[in-house]
Protein backbone atom coordinates (compact mmCIF):
# COMPACT_ATOMS: atom_id res chain seq x y z
CA UNK A 1 0.00 0.00 0.00
CA UNK A 2 0.73 3.63 -0.45
CA UNK A 3 1.25 4.26 3.27
CA UNK A 4 4.16 1.16 3.57
CA UNK A 5 5.69 2.97 0.87
CA UNK A 6 8.45 4.92 1.23
CA UNK A 7 10.06 7.44 -1.96
CA UNK A 8 13.65 8.70 -0.74
CA UNK A 9 13.92 11.58 -3.82
CA UNK A 10 17.45 11.36 -5.87
CA UNK A 11 19.19 13.98 -4.69
CA UNK A 12 22.48 15.35 -6.01
CA UNK A 13 25.75 15.15 -4.95
CA UNK A 14 27.23 18.05 -3.35
CA UNK A 15 30.28 19.72 -3.96
CA UNK A 16 33.33 18.58 -1.86
CA UNK A 17 33.80 20.54 1.33
CA UNK A 18 36.73 20.32 3.69
CA UNK A 19 36.26 17.74 6.43
CA UNK A 20 37.68 16.71 9.44
CA UNK A 21 38.18 13.30 10.80
CA UNK A 22 39.87 12.63 14.28
CA UNK A 23 41.71 9.46 15.20
CA UNK A 24 42.20 7.85 18.55
CA UNK A 25 45.33 6.17 17.86
CA UNK A 26 48.93 5.72 18.87
CA UNK A 27 50.94 6.25 15.42
CA UNK A 28 50.69 9.41 13.76
CA UNK A 29 48.77 9.89 10.72
CA UNK A 30 49.95 11.77 7.69
CA UNK A 31 48.53 12.48 3.96
CA UNK A 32 49.93 13.91 0.98
CA UNK A 33 48.61 17.20 0.15
CA UNK A 34 49.34 20.60 -1.94
CA UNK A 35 52.60 21.09 0.75
CA UNK A 36 53.44 16.99 0.43
CA UNK A 37 52.78 16.71 4.47
CA UNK A 38 49.79 16.23 6.94
CA UNK A 39 49.61 18.53 9.76
CA UNK A 40 48.51 17.41 13.40
CA UNK A 41 46.66 19.63 15.30
CA UNK A 42 46.95 18.70 19.60
CA UNK A 43 43.76 19.12 21.24
CA UNK A 44 43.33 18.05 25.38
CA UNK A 45 42.39 14.61 23.77
CA UNK A 46 42.81 14.05 20.61
CA UNK A 47 44.98 14.77 17.53
CA UNK A 48 42.86 16.38 14.46
CA UNK A 49 44.08 15.67 10.96
CA UNK A 50 42.14 17.88 8.21
CA UNK A 51 42.16 18.09 4.99
CA UNK A 52 39.72 18.95 1.67
CA UNK A 53 37.69 16.13 0.74
CA UNK A 54 38.98 13.30 3.06
CA UNK A 55 37.21 10.04 2.34
CA UNK A 56 34.65 8.27 4.33
CA UNK A 57 37.04 5.69 6.36
CA UNK A 58 40.37 7.34 5.41
CA UNK A 59 41.05 6.42 9.35
CA UNK A 60 40.04 2.24 9.02
CA UNK A 61 41.85 2.33 5.11
CA UNK A 62 45.19 3.90 6.44
CA UNK A 63 45.88 2.41 9.98
CA UNK A 64 44.41 -1.32 10.96
CA UNK A 65 42.94 -1.61 14.12
CA UNK A 66 41.76 1.49 15.21
CA UNK A 67 38.25 3.99 14.84
CA UNK A 68 37.36 7.52 13.31
CA UNK A 69 35.14 9.51 15.53
CA UNK A 70 32.80 11.99 13.74
CA UNK A 71 31.45 13.80 17.23
CA UNK A 72 32.91 15.92 19.73
CA UNK A 73 30.60 13.58 21.92
CA UNK A 74 31.97 10.57 21.62
CA UNK A 75 35.62 11.86 20.92
CA UNK A 76 35.47 13.73 24.54
CA UNK A 77 34.41 10.57 25.97
CA UNK A 78 38.15 8.96 25.36
CA UNK A 79 41.22 9.65 27.12
CA UNK A 80 43.43 10.42 24.49
CA UNK A 81 45.53 13.00 25.83
CA UNK A 82 49.23 11.34 27.01
CA UNK A 83 49.22 9.05 23.38
CA UNK A 84 47.78 12.62 21.96
CA UNK A 85 51.35 14.53 22.92
CA UNK A 86 53.13 10.89 22.01
CA UNK A 87 52.14 11.04 18.75
CA UNK A 88 52.46 14.97 18.31
CA UNK A 89 56.38 14.31 18.53
CA UNK A 90 57.34 11.72 16.37
CA UNK A 91 54.96 13.74 13.65
CA UNK A 92 57.91 15.15 12.15
CA UNK A 93 59.82 11.79 11.34
CA UNK A 94 56.70 9.99 10.59
CA UNK A 95 55.45 13.23 8.08
CA UNK A 96 59.29 12.89 6.61
CA UNK A 97 59.14 9.22 6.01
CA UNK A 98 55.50 9.25 4.30
CA UNK A 99 56.28 12.19 2.55
CA UNK A 100 59.77 10.37 0.89
CA UNK A 101 59.40 9.68 -2.66
CA UNK A 102 59.05 5.71 -3.79
CA UNK A 103 62.34 4.39 -4.67
CA UNK A 104 62.37 3.18 -8.82
CA UNK A 105 62.11 0.19 -10.37
CA UNK A 106 64.96 -1.51 -12.35
CA UNK A 107 63.31 -0.15 -15.90
CA UNK A 108 62.59 3.23 -14.25
CA UNK A 109 65.79 5.81 -14.14
CA UNK A 110 65.13 8.01 -11.50
CA UNK A 111 65.57 11.95 -12.17
CA UNK A 112 67.73 13.80 -10.87
CA UNK A 113 66.81 15.58 -8.07
CA UNK A 114 67.69 19.37 -7.51
CA UNK A 115 68.91 20.40 -3.61
CA UNK A 116 69.29 23.71 -3.11
CA UNK A 117 72.00 24.11 -1.15
CA UNK A 118 71.53 27.64 -0.12
CA UNK A 119 69.63 30.19 0.67
CA UNK A 120 67.58 31.88 -2.18
CA UNK A 121 68.56 35.61 -1.37
CA UNK A 122 72.51 34.43 -1.00
CA UNK A 123 72.58 32.23 -4.76
CA UNK A 124 71.15 35.74 -6.10
CA UNK A 125 73.70 37.80 -4.60
CA UNK A 126 76.24 35.19 -5.57
CA UNK A 127 75.43 35.23 -9.36
CA UNK A 128 75.86 39.02 -9.47
CA UNK A 129 79.73 39.25 -7.87
CA UNK A 130 80.66 35.65 -10.21
CA UNK A 131 82.78 36.06 -13.23
CA UNK A 132 82.24 35.24 -16.44
CA UNK A 133 81.78 31.54 -17.42
CA UNK A 134 85.05 31.57 -19.46
CA UNK A 135 87.51 32.85 -16.46
CA UNK A 136 86.73 29.62 -14.53
CA UNK A 137 87.53 26.71 -16.60
CA UNK A 138 90.56 26.37 -14.88
CA UNK A 139 89.37 26.63 -11.29
CA UNK A 140 88.22 23.24 -9.56
CA UNK A 141 84.61 22.61 -8.58
CA UNK A 142 84.13 23.60 -4.91
CA UNK A 143 81.79 21.33 -2.75
CA UNK A 144 79.38 23.92 -1.26
CA UNK A 145 76.66 21.75 -0.57
CA UNK A 146 75.73 22.09 3.09
CA UNK A 147 76.24 19.29 5.48
CA UNK A 148 73.72 17.01 6.57
CA UNK A 149 71.89 17.91 9.90
CA UNK A 150 73.69 15.57 12.27
CA UNK A 151 71.84 12.73 14.51
CA UNK A 152 71.91 12.53 18.21
CA UNK A 153 74.41 9.98 17.98
CA UNK A 154 76.42 11.35 15.83
CA UNK A 155 76.17 14.63 17.68
CA UNK A 156 77.39 12.88 20.55
CA UNK A 157 80.70 11.09 18.95
CA UNK A 158 81.52 14.87 18.07
CA UNK A 159 81.54 15.94 21.49
CA UNK A 160 84.45 17.71 22.70
CA UNK A 161 85.35 15.21 25.26
CA UNK A 162 85.41 12.52 22.52
CA UNK A 163 87.57 15.36 20.21
CA UNK A 164 90.14 16.44 23.09
CA UNK A 165 90.86 12.35 24.14
CA UNK A 166 91.10 11.68 20.14
CA UNK A 167 93.89 14.46 19.86
CA UNK A 168 95.50 13.37 22.80
CA UNK A 169 96.06 10.14 21.16
CA UNK A 170 97.21 11.06 18.33
CA UNK A 171 99.51 13.07 20.07
CA UNK A 172 101.18 10.71 22.64
CA UNK A 173 103.77 8.49 21.06
CA UNK A 174 103.17 4.79 20.51
CA UNK A 175 105.06 3.45 23.43
CA UNK A 176 102.87 5.56 25.51
CA UNK A 177 99.67 4.74 23.78
CA UNK A 178 100.26 0.97 24.50
CA UNK A 179 100.75 1.93 28.19
CA UNK A 180 97.70 3.85 28.56
CA UNK A 181 95.76 1.17 26.59
CA UNK A 182 97.41 -1.39 28.35
CA UNK A 183 96.66 0.57 31.75
CA UNK A 184 93.18 1.11 30.82
CA UNK A 185 92.71 -2.73 30.42
CA UNK A 186 93.98 -3.60 33.48
CA UNK A 187 92.12 -1.52 35.81
CA UNK A 188 89.07 -2.83 36.69
CA UNK A 189 85.89 -0.99 36.65
CA UNK A 190 83.84 0.25 39.90
CA UNK A 191 80.75 -0.63 40.25
CA UNK A 192 79.09 2.65 40.58
CA UNK A 193 76.04 0.94 42.75
CA UNK A 194 78.53 0.56 45.51
CA UNK A 195 80.30 2.75 47.79
CA UNK A 196 84.19 4.14 46.72
CA UNK A 197 86.28 1.76 48.62
CA UNK A 198 87.93 3.42 52.00
CA UNK A 199 92.06 3.13 52.10
CA UNK A 200 93.14 1.72 55.32
CA UNK A 201 94.34 4.73 57.61
CA UNK A 202 95.57 2.96 61.10
CA UNK A 203 95.53 5.21 64.11
CA UNK A 204 99.23 6.02 65.25
CA UNK A 205 99.37 4.95 68.97
CA UNK A 206 101.72 6.76 71.19
CA UNK A 207 104.60 4.69 72.47
CA UNK A 208 105.09 4.16 75.82
CA UNK A 209 107.70 5.96 77.87
CA UNK A 210 107.16 9.12 75.79
CA UNK A 211 106.29 12.30 77.79
CA UNK A 212 103.35 14.75 77.64
CA UNK A 213 100.87 14.42 74.30
CA UNK A 214 98.63 17.19 73.13
CA UNK A 215 95.54 16.35 70.65
CA UNK A 216 93.87 18.73 68.78
CA UNK A 217 90.44 18.03 67.12
CA UNK A 218 88.33 20.37 64.88
CA UNK A 219 84.78 20.60 63.64
CA UNK A 220 83.20 22.60 61.20
CA UNK A 221 79.71 22.16 62.96
CA UNK A 222 77.66 24.58 60.26
CA UNK A 223 75.59 26.20 63.15
CA UNK A 224 76.52 25.78 66.82
CA UNK A 225 72.78 26.43 68.01
CA UNK A 226 70.94 24.04 65.21
CA UNK A 227 73.52 20.98 66.66
CA UNK A 228 73.14 22.19 70.33
CA UNK A 229 69.21 22.71 69.77
CA UNK A 230 68.98 19.15 68.03
CA UNK A 231 69.41 15.25 68.21
CA UNK A 232 72.99 16.31 66.93
CA UNK A 233 73.83 17.55 70.63
CA UNK A 234 74.06 13.67 71.63
CA UNK A 235 76.90 13.29 68.49
CA UNK A 236 78.91 15.84 69.49
CA UNK A 237 79.18 14.83 73.02
CA UNK A 238 79.97 11.40 72.26
CA UNK A 239 82.93 12.26 69.94
CA UNK A 240 84.14 14.62 73.11
CA UNK A 241 83.75 11.65 75.30
CA UNK A 242 85.70 9.17 73.11
CA UNK A 243 88.54 11.43 71.65
CA UNK A 244 89.16 13.64 74.73
CA UNK A 245 91.00 16.45 73.19
CA UNK A 246 92.90 18.71 75.14
CA UNK A 247 92.16 21.59 72.71
CA UNK A 248 88.59 21.39 70.68
CA UNK A 249 88.39 23.84 67.80
CA UNK A 250 84.84 24.43 66.18
CA UNK A 251 84.54 25.79 62.92
CA UNK A 252 81.19 27.75 61.42
CA UNK A 253 79.62 28.27 64.37
CA UNK A 254 77.48 31.48 63.03
CA UNK A 255 76.89 32.99 66.31
CA UNK A 256 76.39 36.65 67.17
CA UNK A 257 78.56 38.14 69.95
CA UNK A 258 75.49 38.39 72.11
CA UNK A 259 74.46 34.91 72.04
CA UNK A 260 77.67 33.71 72.49
CA UNK A 261 77.24 33.39 76.56
CA UNK A 262 73.88 31.62 76.60
CA UNK A 263 75.08 29.10 73.87
CA UNK A 264 78.73 28.64 76.27
CA UNK A 265 76.78 27.31 78.88
CA UNK A 266 74.50 25.32 77.13
CA UNK A 267 78.16 23.50 75.68
CA UNK A 268 79.23 23.01 78.99
CA UNK A 269 76.22 21.75 80.15
CA UNK A 270 76.89 19.28 77.59
CA UNK A 271 80.62 18.29 77.26
CA UNK A 272 82.12 16.99 80.07
CA UNK A 273 83.11 19.53 83.21
CA UNK A 274 86.48 19.50 82.26
CA UNK A 275 86.00 21.54 78.89
CA UNK A 276 85.31 25.02 81.34
CA UNK A 277 87.18 27.68 79.34
CA UNK A 278 86.51 28.47 75.70
CA UNK A 279 87.54 31.96 73.41
CA UNK A 280 85.36 32.78 70.59
CA UNK A 281 86.00 34.98 67.61
CA UNK A 282 82.62 36.33 65.63
CA UNK A 283 81.57 37.67 62.54
CA UNK A 284 80.52 41.61 62.88
CA UNK A 285 80.63 42.30 59.35
CA UNK A 286 77.63 40.00 58.49
CA UNK A 287 74.95 38.71 61.28
CA UNK A 288 75.10 34.78 62.00
CA UNK A 289 77.62 33.97 59.86
CA UNK A 290 81.18 32.32 60.29
CA UNK A 291 82.97 32.17 63.30
CA UNK A 292 85.78 30.02 64.88
CA UNK A 293 85.82 29.01 68.57
CA UNK A 294 88.24 27.08 71.28
CA UNK A 295 87.72 24.58 73.89
CA UNK A 296 90.16 24.07 76.56
CA UNK A 297 90.43 20.96 78.86
CA UNK A 298 91.64 21.25 82.56
CA UNK A 299 92.92 18.69 84.08
CA UNK A 300 91.06 16.33 86.48
CA UNK A 301 91.66 16.28 90.19
CA UNK A 302 94.90 14.65 90.73
CA UNK A 303 95.91 14.73 87.38
CA UNK A 304 99.02 16.25 85.09
CA UNK A 305 97.35 18.21 82.66
CA UNK A 306 99.27 18.37 78.99
CA UNK A 307 98.39 22.41 79.12
CA UNK A 308 98.76 23.52 83.02
CA UNK A 309 97.25 27.08 83.29
CA UNK A 310 94.38 26.79 80.71
CA UNK A 311 92.68 30.14 81.73
CA UNK A 312 95.76 31.65 81.14
CA UNK A 313 96.94 30.70 77.76
CA UNK A 314 96.85 33.85 75.33
CA UNK A 315 94.22 33.92 72.49
CA UNK A 316 94.13 36.23 69.68
CA UNK A 317 91.54 37.08 67.00
CA UNK A 318 92.63 37.62 63.12
CA UNK A 319 95.53 38.08 60.96
CA UNK A 320 96.68 40.88 63.27
CA UNK A 321 98.71 43.85 61.14
CA UNK A 322 98.42 41.45 58.35
CA UNK A 323 94.55 41.92 58.74
CA UNK A 324 94.39 45.76 58.81
CA UNK A 325 92.09 46.93 55.85
CA UNK A 326 90.82 42.87 55.31
CA UNK A 327 87.32 43.26 56.08
CA UNK A 328 87.38 39.19 55.77
CA UNK A 329 89.97 38.34 57.99
CA UNK A 330 89.48 41.14 60.08
CA UNK A 331 85.63 41.11 60.75
CA UNK A 332 84.15 37.89 59.83
CA UNK A 333 85.77 35.86 62.78
CA UNK A 334 88.08 33.59 60.56
CA UNK A 335 90.99 33.09 62.94
CA UNK A 336 92.06 32.21 66.46
CA UNK A 337 95.63 31.98 67.23
CA UNK A 338 96.47 29.84 70.58
CA UNK A 339 100.17 30.09 71.85
CA UNK A 340 101.56 27.18 74.13
CA UNK A 341 105.07 26.71 75.67
CA UNK A 342 106.26 24.35 72.77
CA UNK A 343 104.20 25.70 69.61
CA UNK A 344 101.48 28.07 68.27
CA UNK A 345 97.98 26.72 67.12
CA UNK A 346 96.05 28.47 64.78
CA UNK A 347 92.53 27.78 64.37
CA UNK A 348 91.13 28.96 61.02
CA UNK A 349 88.04 28.51 58.78
CA UNK A 350 89.14 30.20 55.05
CA UNK A 351 86.93 32.06 53.27
CA UNK A 352 84.63 29.75 50.57
CA UNK A 353 85.25 31.24 46.79
CA UNK A 354 81.12 31.35 46.31
CA UNK A 355 78.72 29.95 44.32
CA UNK A 356 79.45 32.80 41.84
CA UNK A 357 83.09 32.14 42.66
CA UNK A 358 83.19 36.16 44.20
CA UNK A 359 85.76 35.56 45.87
CA UNK A 360 87.83 33.36 44.21
CA UNK A 361 90.47 36.34 43.07
CA UNK A 362 90.70 37.20 47.03
CA UNK A 363 91.70 33.50 47.64
CA UNK A 364 94.09 33.14 44.76
CA UNK A 365 95.62 36.59 43.33
CA UNK A 366 98.64 37.03 45.06
CA UNK A 367 99.11 40.18 42.41
CA UNK A 368 96.27 41.81 43.85
CA UNK A 369 96.36 44.40 47.35
CA UNK A 370 94.06 41.31 49.32
CA UNK A 371 94.59 37.97 48.84
CA UNK A 372 94.03 35.65 51.68
CA UNK A 373 96.50 32.75 50.51
CA UNK A 374 99.06 35.18 50.38
CA UNK A 375 98.50 36.69 53.21
CA UNK A 376 97.69 33.95 55.31
CA UNK A 377 100.90 31.99 54.63
CA UNK A 378 102.89 35.54 56.15
CA UNK A 379 101.13 35.15 59.14
CA UNK A 380 102.16 31.57 60.05
CA UNK A 381 105.33 32.50 59.03
CA UNK A 382 105.66 35.94 60.96
CA UNK A 383 104.40 33.87 64.25
CA UNK A 384 107.00 31.16 63.68
CA UNK A 385 110.07 33.67 63.18
CA UNK A 386 108.63 35.66 66.16
CA UNK A 387 108.00 33.70 68.63
CA UNK A 388 110.53 31.29 67.61
CA UNK A 389 108.01 27.94 67.75
CA UNK A 390 106.62 25.78 64.87
CA UNK A 391 103.26 26.56 64.22
CA UNK A 392 100.38 23.90 63.78
CA UNK A 393 97.42 24.82 61.54
CA UNK A 394 93.61 23.23 61.79
CA UNK A 395 90.55 23.95 60.52
CA UNK A 396 88.52 23.78 57.13
CA UNK A 397 90.97 25.28 54.27
CA UNK A 398 87.89 24.93 51.60
CA UNK A 399 90.07 23.44 48.72
CA UNK A 400 90.82 19.55 47.54
CA UNK A 401 94.21 19.50 46.72
CA UNK A 402 94.83 16.60 45.39
CA UNK A 403 92.90 14.29 43.05
CA UNK A 404 92.45 11.37 45.86
CA UNK A 405 90.48 14.06 47.66
CA UNK A 406 87.81 15.01 45.16
CA UNK A 407 85.21 12.17 44.84
CA UNK A 408 84.35 12.81 41.02
CA UNK A 409 88.07 11.89 39.88
CA UNK A 410 87.68 8.29 40.95
CA UNK A 411 85.94 6.63 37.88
CA UNK A 412 88.61 8.41 35.54
CA UNK A 413 90.54 5.71 33.68
CA UNK A 414 93.81 7.12 34.86
CA UNK A 415 93.32 7.63 38.04
CA UNK A 416 95.44 8.07 40.88
CA UNK A 417 98.91 7.86 39.54
CA UNK A 418 98.45 8.88 36.20
CA UNK A 419 96.04 11.27 36.55
CA UNK A 420 98.26 13.17 39.91
CA UNK A 421 101.06 12.89 37.28
CA UNK A 422 98.96 15.88 34.79
CA UNK A 423 99.01 19.09 35.60
CA UNK A 424 96.28 20.41 37.17
CA UNK A 425 94.55 22.01 34.37
CA UNK A 426 94.81 18.86 32.78
CA UNK A 427 92.72 16.68 35.83
CA UNK A 428 89.65 17.66 34.12
CA UNK A 429 88.70 16.10 31.22
CA UNK A 430 85.34 15.06 31.07
CA UNK A 431 84.76 16.71 34.36
CA UNK A 432 84.78 20.52 33.28
CA UNK A 433 81.93 21.47 35.70
CA UNK A 434 83.89 21.10 38.66
CA UNK A 435 86.67 24.37 37.18
CA UNK A 436 83.41 26.40 38.77
CA UNK A 437 83.00 24.49 42.11
CA UNK A 438 83.95 26.42 45.51
CA UNK A 439 87.04 24.92 46.21
CA UNK A 440 87.53 21.95 43.22
CA UNK A 441 89.13 25.40 40.73
CA UNK A 442 92.39 24.48 39.38
CA UNK A 443 93.07 28.40 41.05
CA UNK A 444 92.45 27.29 44.41
CA UNK A 445 94.21 23.61 43.64
CA UNK A 446 97.78 25.91 42.28
CA UNK A 447 97.24 28.17 45.37
CA UNK A 448 96.79 25.55 47.81
CA UNK A 449 100.44 24.12 47.38
CA UNK A 450 102.41 27.59 46.75
CA UNK A 451 100.52 28.57 50.22
CA UNK A 452 102.27 25.41 51.80
CA UNK A 453 105.58 26.24 50.32
CA UNK A 454 105.74 29.47 51.27
CA UNK A 455 104.59 29.38 55.07
CA UNK A 456 106.82 25.85 55.81
CA UNK A 457 104.10 23.75 56.11
CA UNK A 458 103.37 20.15 55.35
CA UNK A 459 100.09 18.51 55.34
CA UNK A 460 100.59 15.76 58.18
CA UNK A 461 97.67 13.02 56.95
CA UNK A 462 99.27 13.16 53.48
CA UNK A 463 102.66 13.02 54.91
CA UNK A 464 101.34 9.95 56.85
CA UNK A 465 98.78 8.30 54.17
CA UNK A 466 100.60 9.36 51.13
CA UNK A 467 98.28 6.93 48.76
CA UNK A 468 95.05 7.00 50.75
CA UNK A 469 91.96 6.69 48.56
CA UNK A 470 88.30 7.12 49.35
CA UNK A 471 89.23 9.52 52.93
CA UNK A 472 87.29 12.41 52.63
CA UNK A 473 85.75 14.85 55.36
CA UNK A 474 82.77 16.30 53.94
CA UNK A 475 79.71 15.27 52.47
CA UNK A 476 77.00 17.37 51.00
CA UNK A 477 73.57 17.11 52.42
CA UNK A 478 72.08 18.20 48.90
CA UNK A 479 72.33 14.52 47.57
CA UNK A 480 71.67 12.08 50.09
CA UNK A 481 73.49 9.37 48.95
CA UNK A 482 76.45 10.90 49.23
CA UNK A 483 77.55 10.08 52.60
CA UNK A 484 76.46 6.33 51.91
CA UNK A 485 78.14 5.75 48.73
CA UNK A 486 81.24 7.50 50.42
CA UNK A 487 81.10 10.39 47.99
CA UNK A 488 82.75 13.40 49.16
CA UNK A 489 85.65 15.84 49.38
CA UNK A 490 88.67 16.65 51.71
CA UNK A 491 88.13 19.97 52.57
CA UNK A 492 89.47 20.04 56.35
CA UNK A 493 93.63 19.28 57.32
CA UNK A 494 95.90 19.81 60.01
CA UNK A 495 98.90 21.68 58.64
CA UNK A 496 102.05 21.68 60.72
CA UNK A 497 105.70 23.47 60.54
CA UNK A 498 108.14 21.26 58.54
CA UNK A 499 110.55 20.86 61.96
CA UNK A 500 107.47 18.83 63.35
CA UNK A 501 106.68 16.19 60.49
CA UNK A 502 110.95 15.45 59.74
CA UNK A 503 110.27 11.74 60.86
CA UNK A 504 106.95 11.46 59.34
CA UNK A 505 106.96 8.30 57.35
CA UNK A 506 103.99 6.04 55.79
CA UNK A 507 103.66 3.08 58.41
CA UNK A 508 104.74 0.40 55.24
CA UNK A 509 108.02 2.51 55.26
CA UNK A 510 108.77 2.95 59.01
CA UNK A 511 109.08 -0.67 59.57
CA UNK A 512 111.77 -0.99 56.91
CA UNK A 513 114.10 2.22 57.42
CA UNK A 514 116.99 0.96 59.07
CA UNK A 515 118.12 4.56 59.76
CA UNK A 516 114.93 4.99 62.20
CA UNK A 517 115.90 6.80 65.43
CA UNK A 518 113.84 4.88 68.03
CA UNK A 519 110.76 6.97 69.67
CA UNK A 520 112.57 8.26 72.25
CA UNK A 521 115.51 10.25 70.10
CA UNK A 522 113.07 12.03 68.00
CA UNK A 523 113.12 15.61 68.27
CA UNK A 524 110.18 17.39 70.27
CA UNK A 525 107.58 19.00 69.67
CA UNK A 526 106.83 16.52 66.73
CA UNK A 527 103.59 15.01 64.91
CA UNK A 528 102.99 11.64 66.24
CA UNK A 529 99.57 10.74 64.46
CA UNK A 530 96.88 12.76 62.33
CA UNK A 531 94.18 11.58 61.13
CA UNK A 532 90.23 12.10 59.71
CA UNK A 533 87.42 10.95 61.60
CA UNK A 534 84.69 10.15 58.59
CA UNK A 535 83.77 6.61 59.83
CA UNK A 536 81.78 8.68 62.70
CA UNK A 537 78.11 9.57 63.04
CA UNK A 538 78.04 13.18 61.15
CA UNK A 539 77.29 16.28 63.32
CA UNK A 540 76.89 18.00 60.08
CA UNK A 541 78.33 18.23 56.62
CA UNK A 542 81.86 17.45 57.66
CA UNK A 543 84.18 15.40 59.88
CA UNK A 544 86.00 15.74 62.40
CA UNK A 545 90.32 15.74 62.00
CA UNK A 546 92.87 16.07 64.86
CA UNK A 547 96.31 15.60 65.26
CA UNK A 548 98.26 14.00 68.25
CA UNK A 549 101.30 15.77 69.08
CA UNK A 550 104.02 15.07 70.93
CA UNK A 551 105.52 17.80 73.17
Amino acid sequence: SSSSLRVTPTVPPAAPRRRRQFFFKTKVLATRGARGTGFGYLRPTFIALSRPSVPPGFGRQLVQGHFAFGSWTRLASSCAGALAATALRMAPRQARAKAAPAEPKDSETPEPVAKRTRPKKAAAASKEELPAADSQADTPPQDDTTPAKQTKRARAKASPKAEAKAAADAAAPEGEKDAKKLRRMNTPKRDKDSPLPRSLTPRQLVPEGIGKTLKVLSLNVAGLRSVLNGDKAQILKALVERELPDIFCLNEHKLKQEDVEENEAKLKELLPKEYATMHWTCSTAKKGYSGVAMIIRHSLDGETGVISAPAEVEVTAGMGELGEGDTIAAEEGRILTMELPQLVLVSTYVPNSGQDLGRLSYRVDRKSELCWDRNFAKYVSTLRESKKKPVVVIGDLNCCAEVQDIWNMYDRPDFPEGLAEKPIADQYLGLTSLKKSAGLTPEERESFPKMLKEADLVDTFRALHPDASGVFSYYSMRVVKNRSMNQGLRLDYVLASSSLCAHLRPPAERGAAKDEAPAGDLPVPRIQDSFILDEDDLVADHTAVGCTIVL
